[in-house]
């Protein structure tokens, strides 16, 4: 049997999948962000046998390196919050003073200081992430994934190891890059957040 799928703008014809076939995984997952983790835990705690697979780990994302827990958690809301947070307290500080609050001493501010708990909080949660997949059973894959068949994944790990699985579903849950939008006031609009980031730090 056969079905029809848009693939590219084109209706291409898609083998379906025979009863019986037998697959590595129910489910395997592209992405372990927020939205490929829950997916995760999910399917298993349902009983479908699941893979997933991300970049390794580092606060910083390339194109080769990334981390379980995805842009919200690793680089993206969490640290932003901390950094918002640790420079909110200065003005509080010195507001303090007038209403009571007795700081004898000079307040200072350690930026490294800051840096370290945003990364702390960074790794803490990154555990925290891939902990959850393993107690819902779900199998981790640390490497670049790419679907290269109608139900195959291929892994590529960072000593170029290539692994491949077969998967009954596939889910791509690799979210995407923010992009420019190309329309009039654009600049404008990158004006307008580096000032709302600037009011934050202020």
């Amino acid at each position: 049997m056969a079905r029809k799928m848009l693939i590219d703008g084109e209706a291409e014809t898609v083998p379906v999948v025979e009863e019986g076939t037998n697959f590595d995984f129910d489910l395997f997952i592209i992405g372990a962000g927020s939205g490929g983790v829950r997916a995760a835990r999910f399917s298993s705690n349902y009983g479908a046998k699941v893979g997933i697979c991300e970049l390794p780990f580092h606060t910083i994302s390339s194109e080769t390196i990334g981390g379980v827990g995805g842009t919200c958690v690793i680089r993206g809301c969490v640290p932003k919050k901390i950094l918002v947070y640790g420079a909110s307290y200065g003005g509080e500080l010195e507001d303090a003073r007038n209403y009571g609050w007795e700081l004898s001493e000079k307040i200072d501010f350690n930026w490294k200081k800051l840096l370290q708990k945003k990364t702390d909080e960074i790794n803490r949660l990154n555990g925290i992430y891939k902990r959850l997949l393993s107690n819902a059973g779900a199998k981790l894959f640390e490497g670049e994934g790419k679907i290269v068949g109608p139900h195959e994944v291929e892994v590529t790990q960072l000593d170029g190891t290539k692994l491949s699985y077969s998967a009954k579903h596939i889910l791509i849950a690799t979210g995407s890059r923010a992009q420019r939008p190309n329309i009039p006031g654009q600049v404008n609009l990158l004006v307008l957040k580096y000032y709302c980031k600037m009011v934050l730090l202020t």
